[in-house]
């Protein structure tokens, strides 16, 4: 039996570190304060590699049916840059379309660390709401072909695949049945047999995809670069389009002290930004403040960071 782990593969499944801030909060703060700063953690801005990136998934969903020539694109960048944001918004925010099935249109998982091709068959399954998700080493080859149909049948254009640097400590499945395949080997099939267009994100890993799959690799020609933000004025206009978008009042991050500090706090990169804004807001509402100053932040930042920080300075730098 292949271990099903396809509820952690699911790019909409939240990872251990989400449970662990969502439960902390939830003891921590008010209701009002969890309310506010939900709103908050859902703010998204478009900013320039951001929106070429997005631009690029358009261009594979677009084609990736319409032309016999695959379509593929890789996006790279460390942890925390946004590129699971980047797949969420893109799924999120697709219109509905006679041209596939609402929430089929767009494929994403989450690879795991060793992935298999049951693990990916799985998966997928489990997003169509296929009754029997769960694959066996016997009925692998059966699944993978109940999938590819269920793609064609729902109008499946694009498959993301996150965290897909992954790919290369692929494993294979063997059985009596099945002589055994590797994911990439999956994926290539199903490009050709739905078909479909393919999105990988990663870290720079997966620049150097041909060393596990060549032929994988040959068919994603685009590729895309997301990075933490320089404190420059990249910086200074991603906080006020963020100030802008918020809710809750944050005009202090647009004043230039504040935006600087709030730079070597996070190293500019999103991930780290958004936990420090978004605990900045919980601790402004329960101090019964209506906008966010230089102390929440300070407050914020102990709470999030603790006492061995990982990344970034402190706020009094």
């Amino acid at each position: 039996m292949i271990p099903d782990t396809s509820a952690d593969d699911d790019l909409d499944f939240p990872d251990e570190e989400e449970r662990k801030t969502a439960a902390r909060r939830l003891f921590a703060y008010s209701r009002k304060a969890i309310a506010e700063a939900a709103f908050v953690d859902r703010v998204l801005v478009n900013h320039p590699e951001f929106k070429t990136s997005l631009q690029a998934c358009d261009r594979v969903f677009q084609l990736g049916r319409e032309l016999g020539l695959q379509q593929g694109a890789v996006i790279v960048g460390p942890p925390g840059v946004g590129k699971t944001a980047l797949i969420k918004h893109f799924r999120k925010s697709l219109p509905s379309n006679s041209l596939f099935e609402e929430g089929a249109g767009a494929l994403a998982i989450r690879c795991p660390a060793h992935p298999n091709v049951g693990h990916i068959v799985g998966s997928l399954l489990r997003q169509l709401k296929y009754p029997f998700p769960q694959v066996s080493a016997h009925s692998l080859a059966i699944k993978r072909e109940v999938l590819i149909e269920a793609m064609r049948q729902k109008g499946t254009r694009v498959l993301f695949i996150d965290e897909a640097h992954h790919l290369k400590s692929q494993t294979k499945v063997r059985s009596r049945t099945f002589g055994g395949t590797s994911t990439t080997d999956l994926l290539r099939e199903f490009m050709d047999e739905v078909p479909l267009g393919l999105c990988l994100s990663g870290t720079e890993v997966l620049l150097d995809l041909s060393e596990v799959d060549p032929h994988l690799e040959s068919r994603l020609s685009a590729r895309f670069r997301l990075t933490d933000f320089a404190c420059d004025a990249h910086w200074y206009g991603f906080l006020k389009a963020f100030r802008r978008h918020a809710r809750f009042d944050l005009s202090a991050i647009e004043l230039r002290d504040e935006a600087n500090r709030l730079h070597k706090a996070t190293l500019g990169n999103l991930r780290q930004f958004k936990r420090l804004i978004t605990e900045a807001v919980l601790v402004a509402v329960d101090d019964q403040r209506e906008a966010v100053n230089t102390e929440h932040l300070k407050l914020a930042l102990s709470r999030v960071r603790g006492t061995v920080p990982l990344v970034g300075g402190t706020y009094d730098e």
